[in-house]
């Protein structure tokens, strides 16, 4: 598997790399909160080159003592800076760092204002409440600075991550808005996870000198999909290449009239992702609708599961579940495709009967949305959404095989239990039948050799690129059958691109 993409962190990870740093390179903690607030302050300066006033939300930890120093780097500079105190911010609460942060700004002249409910109007707020460390509940005054701020039309640079959202998961109940949130050492993992994208904004890493020889020495947990070297894993065509070197899909699904309309798209996206041949079972009264469907789409109405049998032998990679349904039809065809042993992908529908009938494998691939998840987990959506990157796990350990759990910054768990995040936000995927389109584009890929996490993150990857440019156009009103032609582009890789 290719890794060349940013190393994502939870909380544990990053701060060995911080202990790693004093050691190794005799940096001292308040060093690194020096750079810290320096490296804010250049954000600030960049982004806000005409502001004048700041108003910077201190809370009772470090993250508090890199709004200190940035105040003091602030003012030197010549910015009006009022400091606002949440929490117990005096001397005796505070770790050594953040104490000789809140010292100098006082010795320069700087004063600590009371949070008391105060509405901000400066040019620039800057959240440094809540680091990596907090715990919920959010205590009330830090729970009302927050509100403050989200209520201000000022823009917001947050430190480390926006206050409130948990840096392991990128759960938050109650979280600081933010225009811009600079990140420290290393990428946290929660910012780029599950609803994290909503608060975050801009995102910029600063890893404050650092020695890039001290990375290597701590695993990150996870890593981003970055298309430009995942595409690298799809092999290019020799030019005496036939149909039957490209794989043969065969596609099980279209259980009822009205779920036919999931068979046709990811036909039509394995095609576009390269495979040689697909082939689509439906149950007879849905064959007729196939007609839509492309042409080149070999297209099946059977009323017996046994007749899989010979169009299984011919096939490379199976999907099972595209409008499968949870009628009778779709139970039998369901238990007696799930025996087949070739690779395969199970997606919707095969899913939900999964769910009832569990068991676990090494060659497939499963990619439920957050409630498919739920239901093979026996737990609640909110309850996968809340912990994204555990479900994830959760899953690869009950049933199996490679991962690939939907929904903003989609995780992939491959089959060696390394996990990948496609960063970013697209909602013009937030429409029927865009999974459907996945799982036939990620089936395509597996056709055509890659192995099936790599099939899985280059899957993800194509979806969500064509999506982007689409969403061009705008967010609103796409359909899935428009990633098509964007797919086509994006599986013939140019470096131009």
């Amino acid at each position: 598997m290719n890794t060349s993409g940013l190393p994502l962190y939870q909380t544990t990870e990053v701060r060995q790399l911080d202990k790693l740093a004093i050691a190794h390179q005799g940096i001292s903690g308040y060093q690194l909160m020096c750079r810290a607030g320096q490296a804010a302050l250049n954000v600030l300066l960049d982004r806000w080159p005409k502001a004048k006033q700041i108003e910077i939300c201190c809370g009772s930890g470090n993250n508090g003592g890199d709004g200190f120093v940035l105040a003091r780097l602030a003012k030197a500079q010549g910015l009006r800076v009022l400091l606002y105190g949440v929490g117990e911010v005096n001397e005796s609460k505070l770790s050594l760092e953040a104490k000789q942060a809140r010292s100098e700004w006082l010795s320069c002249g700087g004063e600590i204002i009371r949070f008391q409910g105060q509405a901000f109007r400066a040019d620039v707020i800057v959240d440094a409440l809540l680091g990596t460390g907090f715990k919920v509940p959010l205590a009330v005054e830090y729970q009302q600075a927050i509100l403050s701020i989200n209520q201000s039309e000022s823009p917001v640079l947050a430190l480390d991550l926006p206050s409130g959202l948990q840096a392991d998961t990128g759960h938050y109940e109650e979280a600081v808005e933010a225009t811009v949130t600079i990140t420290f050492i290393a990428m946290k993992l929660g910012l780029v996870s599950g609803a994290a994208i909503n608060v975050v904004g801009e995102l910029i890493l600063d890893n404050l000198g650092i020695s890039v020889s001290t990375f290597p020495e701590v695993k990150p947990k996870a890593w981003s999909i970055e298309y430009q070297h995942i595409i690298q894993s799809l092999p290019a065509r020799r030019l005496a290449s036939h149909k039957g070197d490209n794989g043969h899909v065969c596609i099980v699904g279209g259980g009822q009239t009205g779920y036919s309309g999931a068979v046709c798209l990811a036909g039509e996206a394995a095609l576009r992702a390269g495979a040689g041949l697909v082939s689509a079972v439906v149950c007879p009264e849905s064959l007729p609708l196939l007609a839509r469907s492309p042409a080149e789409l070999m297209c099946y109405g059977l009323s017996h599961p046994k007749e899989l049998k010979e169009l299984f032998e011919r096939a490379t990679f199976i999907i099972l579940g595209p409008g499968l349904s949870q009628s009778k039809w779709g139970e039998k065809f369901f238990h007696d495709a799930i025996k087949t042993t070739k690779p395969c992908l199970i997606d919707a529908d095969g899913l939900n009967w999964l769910a009832k009938y569990p068991q676990n494998r090494n060659n497939w691939i499963l990619t439920p949305h957050p409630g498919e998840a739920a239901r093979l987990l026996g737990t609640t959506t909110q309850q996968v959404q809340q912990d994204r990157i555990s479900a994830a796990f959760a899953l690869e350990d009950k049933y199996g095989g490679v991962i690939v759990l939907k929904g903003a910054g989609s995780i992939v768990v491959t089959e060696n239990r390394d996990m990948f995040v496609n960063i970013g936000g697209f909602p013009a995927l937030a429409s029927g039948g865009t999974g459907d389109v996945l799982a036939g584009l990620i089936g395509g890929l597996a056709a055509q050799g890659l192995t099936l996490g790599n099939a899985a993150c280059l899957g993800v990857s194509v979806h969500t690129n064509a999506a982007y440019l689409e969403q061009t156009i705008g967010a609103r009103g796409m359909l899935a059958s428009d990633l098509f032609l964007h797919m086509r582009t994006l599986v013939n890789f140019d470096e131009d691109l």
